[in-house]
């Protein structure tokens, strides 16, 4: 009767703990539908690149389901994309726990480890992994990294050793047992796995060459030679091993052969024109450029033009040395082909019209520098290169056109100063004497001391016959910042004006024999001044000089005429 009673109780608690599996089942059914469905999501935002709205989706597939490594694994890759490094790393940690035989959460673990300096972690991985793929030479040679990082030189060498039984010798198992020997300073036998390597590939050059680097590293520049020629019996026609040579007789300061070698590397067009240029920029910037080796840097300088004739490059750094020998006439020619090959650089503008000033070819300078007035409106130099061209061709009105448009960029106070004295000049030679004592004034408020100001604006208000207290102030300042010849002329004859004739001739006389041949100006003020102290025969005598030396005025003409 009692078992009667149990059956019906006993079938009961069957169909409720059916019903709670059941139950569980559902509920776990639903969670993982909602977690594959916030992942997908995250998924399409991290495809359209709205990584900040995948990272969010992600986290919330993590909070349906904490064990859900896919998510773990892509938000700390978008962790790493945004630099958060820290909870990539622990998101990578749990992935890796979660699924061990993963290699791709092992391999990005091994990323982070690395990247946060725990070696011992990431090669603790590397050995799982390697155990998962154990004929992989990509692993072996990580681990083998990581194991040389932290001394453990013997499984270093085995993660080597176990590469080569694969694939044989190789550059890359080779390179990394060399840097493994010279961790330990065996450099005997880091230079035999390399000689091993040339041994195996004996046609490949590359490694003859690091090998008497080696050497030369160690100072057996003996043995370093012997590497460097078998590089050349391979490729006669290497030019890199040419300018390696050419360093290495240069440190044994044999600079004969070293030149010889140079020259070679320098005359061979398979060496790119930019090792060339640094080459030699280092060669001018090492102090080796002295005057007994200007002949040779000139040389290769010039070998290197006639290597590279259409390359920008070639000529600039020649005109370059040029410059910087004062050489400028020849700079000229080699910046002008800069311009003609590429004319987009300031710089080069502003050495050839700079060359071009210095070698006085107005026509050249005229010309150059309004194209880079035109090509760099902004810059300051050309205004002032074409105005100064300009001058010296008599062409008044582009002076004065140059220099104002110039005047709107000009900063360098200094530069401003002689845009308004060679304005000045150039307004009273067009007749404009007021608008060019207003740029007298603006230069002599820059600089009162300017000698060539003092002395041209005093001169211009003594032929006026005008303000000549204040031109005799101005003359007496030029003279004693420059006595020169002009100034003391100019001095002598606002005093003349004044009615000084003493002084006056005191001063004339002083400019005569600063100039020692004077010109037909000063021959003739010395005659006017000795005319107003009454002395007509000494004014006709220098009068009659200055007709000698090229005076052709009417004033000198009717002087002598009417005396």
């Amino acid at each position: 009767m009692i078992k009667d009673h149990l059956k019906p109780l006993l079938f009961i608690f069957t169909l409720l703990l059916t019903f709670q599996v059941w139950a569980q089942t559902v509920a776990d059914d639903k969670k993982a539908h909602d977690a594959m469905n916030a992942f997908l999501d995250a998924e399409k935002h991290k495809l359209t690149e709205d990584y900040s709205r995948a990272v969010t989706l992600y986290r919330k597939t993590l909070e349906i389901d904490p064990a859900y490594d896919p998510a773990m694994y892509e938000l700390s890759r978008l962790l790493i994309y945004q630099q958060n490094y820290s909870e990539a790393l622990l998101w990578m940690e749990k992935a890796w726990n979660l699924d061990p035989n993963n290699k791709w959460y092992g391999l990005l673990l091994v990323d982070l480890y690395r990247n946060n300096y725990q070696i011992k972690e990431a090669s603790g991985v590397m050995e799982k992994l390697m155990a998962l793929e154990p004929n992989n030479t990509d692993y072996l040679l990580t681990a083998s990294g990581f194991f040389s990082m932290l001394e453990n030189y013997g499984k270093a060498q085995d993660c080597l050793l176990k590469i080569e039984s694969i694939d044989g010798i190789s550059e890359k198992s080779r390179l990394q047992m060399k840097n493994l020997y010279l961790q330990q300073k065996e450099f005997d036998k880091a230079v035999n796995t390399m000689i091993e390597l040339s041994d195996a590939f004996p046609y490949e050059e590359k490694y003859c060459s690091m090998i008497a680097e080696m050497y030369m590293q160690a100072q057996k520049t003996e043995e370093a030679l012997r590497w460097y020629e078998k590089v050349l019996k391979i490729n006669p026609n290497n030019p890199y091993i040419q300018i390696t040579l050419a360093d290495y007789y240069a440190k044994l300061n044999n600079t004969d052969k070293a030149f010889e070698y140079l020259k070679e590397g320098y005359s061979n067009p398979s060496l790119d024109i930019d090792t060339k240029v640094q080459i030699l920029a280092n060669y001018l910037e090492s102090g080796k450029y002295q005057d007994a080796l200007k002949s040779r840097t000139h040389e290769l300088a010039r070998i290197l033009v006639g290597t590279h004739p259409d390359s920008p490059k070639s000529h600039a750094i020649y005109g370059d040395i040029l410059f910087n020998d004062s050489l400028y006439a020849e700079a000229a020619v080699e910046f002008e082909k800069v311009i003609i090959l590429d004319s987009t650089h300031f710089a080069v503008w502003n050495q050839l019209l700079y060359s071009l000033s210095m070698t006085q070819e107005n026509e050249k300078a005229a010309s150059f520098s309004l194209r880079a007035m035109e090509q760099f409106p902004e810059m300051e130099f050309p205004y002032y290169v074409n105005a100064l061209a300009n001058f010296q061709l008599g062409n008044y009105p582009q002076i004065i056109s140059s220099l104002e448009q110039g005047l709107y960029f000009v900063v360098n106070q200094d530069l401003k100063e002689q845009f308004y004295m060679l304005l000045g000049d150039a307004c009273h030679e067009q007749g404009e004497a007021e608008k060019a004592y207003m740029n007298y004034e603006k230069c002599l408020e820059i600089n009162p001391e300017n000698a060539f100001v003092l002395n041209n604006y005093a001169y211009y208000l003594s032929l006026e016959n005008r303000e000549l207290e204040r031109a005799e102030q101005m003359a007496k300042k030029a003279v004693e910042l420059s006595p020169n010849e002009n100034n003391l002329d100019t001095y002598g004859w606002v005093l003349f004006q004044l009615g000084k004739y003493e002084l006056a001739l005191n001063y004339i006389q002083q400019s005569m024999e600063q100039a020692g041949n004077p010109s037909a100006v000063i021959l003739e003020h010395m005659g006017d001044v000795y005319w107003k102290l009454g002395d007509g025969k000494q004014a006709r005598h220098y009068w009659k000089k200055a007709k000698k030396a090229g005076g052709v005025s009417k004033e000198l003409e009717g002087k002598l005429k009417d005396n």
